[in-house]
């Protein structure tokens, strides 16, 4: 009867995910290759559409995503991608009924492309934990690429991969509500005698969380040998952005995988009741302390005095989404104090009401936790190292929910942040097929088992 078992991470053949070839991957493995390779400056314009190299190997690999998902039965049928691609048209809408039907097309292109393209293709190319391990694996050489970058550019003083490509290329624009203002300039600062390294990455905060944020990821992934110390220890490398993003980040990580090895010694203690535990924490945190919860995530980071100044971001923010609830304001200026000159709004759920209207960060947080809680009611059926991997995925999706309120996740990094809600509704919906084929599994040994008693 042990041909009948499912193997780990490969459901019976009646819950539709099957083993597909290596080539599936090459979509969402080329997009992320463009841009851990090449930095934003490596960029083209058509149309008046900004197409920097991940944009134009998401165009090049829309085509065969979409082919992967025709051949797929399951599709995009599950309730976080109906959740994603509403939002992808209520981004549009917006911009649409702010700036008019051309201009507003033209300006959410890009945003599409990021967002919604972006999700497809990850979601065509990765259904399995399999596959994501293979993603993983596959991935790494550009992760290294990337972290030995800002390692060297941290230690040695001096920015290296974006002026280079910036003198080949030319500066980026730099813009302030949606219109240009000059050329870019790349600051050189340093914290702890170190400098900030950007790499490849649009900022050095959004480096930080790029590849902080693969640490849950790659450590409970059940890789082996050494490309599974050396994922991690590139992961870390994210340090080097000396940022609060990356502390942030490294704080979460390290609590997860730290309660992961605590809570065996407690064996009565599930992981609903931890997830309770923490959610009453964060609640007493809220409502003991001056500013909420906000606050002390803020002042969690290596640079705490901008904890005041992330609080007013909030504070007008809020205002400004109170007083533009449906479309918000696109790319227009906010109000706020005549002295926050700075036109970079560091929260990424608020920004995405701001520019876009309260409803598209009200449902795709709806749809991260739906995910994140569906995927926890089915972990504990499932085989160790896959239960494992998918604590991880979960884990993942925690650092970006709380790095998310004090960084916007802008250029790679949204891309990055809109794969991984990709890849989590694909684990939701293996684990829901696995489920189902275990129990049906589980009805025909049952049924064989009478039968042989009745023969």
């Amino acid at each position: 009867m042990s041909h009948l078992v499912p193997q780990a991470g490969r459901p019976l053949a009646a819950t539709g995910i099957r083993a597909r070839p290596l080539i599936s991957l090459l979509p969402i493995v080329l997009v992320f290759y463009s841009f851990l390779f090449l930095p934003p400056e490596a960029e083209i314009s058509i149309f008046g559409v900004n197409l920097p190299s991940y944009r134009q190997a998401a165009l090049l690999m829309a085509a065969p995503a979409l082919w992967l998902i025709s051949k797929d039965r399951n599709g995009l049928n599950s309730i976080i991608d109906a959740a994603v691609l509403f939002i992808g048209f209520w981004m549009l809408l917006s911009f649409m009924t702010i700036y008019g039907v051309e201009s507003g097309f033209v300006r959410g292109m890009g945003i599409l492309i990021d967002n919604i393209l972006v999700y497809v293709i990850a979601r065509a190319s990765v259904r399995t934990p399999d596959e994501l391990r293979q993603f993983l694996l596959l991935c790494l050489p550009a992760v290294v690429f990337a972290g030995a970058i800002m390692t060297a550019e941290s230690l040695s003083g001096r920015l290296l991969m974006r002026p280079f490509f910036a003198s080949v290329f030319g500066a980026l624009d730099a813009f302030a509500g949606g219109e240009t203002t000059g050329s870019l300039v790349l600051v050189s600062e340093y914290r702890l005698g170190l400098l900030r390294a950007y790499g490849p990455f649009p900022h050095p905060i959004l480096g930080g969380a790029v590849m902080i944020g693969f640490l849950p990821l790659y450590y409970f992934s059940g890789l082996r040998s050494w490309p599974y110390f050396l994922a991690i220890a590139v992961a870390l490398t994210g340090f080097f952005s000396l940022s609060s993003a990356a502390f942030l980040a490294l704080i979460v990580s390290f609590g997860g995988i730290a309660i992961y090895y605590i809570k065996p010694y407690f064996p009565n203690v599930s992981w609903w009741l931890v997830v309770a535990m923490l959610t009453l924490l964060i609640w007493v945190a809220h409502v003991s302390s001056n500013g909420g919860i906000l606050s002390v995530i803020s002042r969690l980071t290596l640079t705490p005095h901008t904890a005041d100044y992330r609080m007013l971001i909030w504070e007008y923010g809020s205002i400004t989404v109170a007083k533009n609830p449906w479309f918000g304001l696109g790319y227009q200026q906010w109000e706020r104090l005549r002295w926050m000159t700075g036109d970079s709004v560091d929260a990424h759920f608020l920004l995405l009401a701001m520019r876009h209207g309260l409803i598209v960060p009200v449902v795709l947080l709806a749809a991260m936790g739906f995910g994140m809680i569906r995927l926890g009611m089915v972990i504990p059926t499932l085989s160790l190292r896959d239960r494992n991997f998918m604590i991880g995925m979960n884990m993942t999706m925690i650092v970006y929910l709380l790095v998310g309120q004090t960084v916007n996740f802008f250029g790679s990094a949204g891309l990055v942040f809109m794969t991984m809600v990709a890849f989590l509704a694909s684990m939701v919906e293996w684990a829901d097929a696995e489920k189902w084929a275990q129990t049906e599994l589980r009805l025909m040994l049952f049924r064989r088992k009478i039968a042989s008693a009745m023969a």
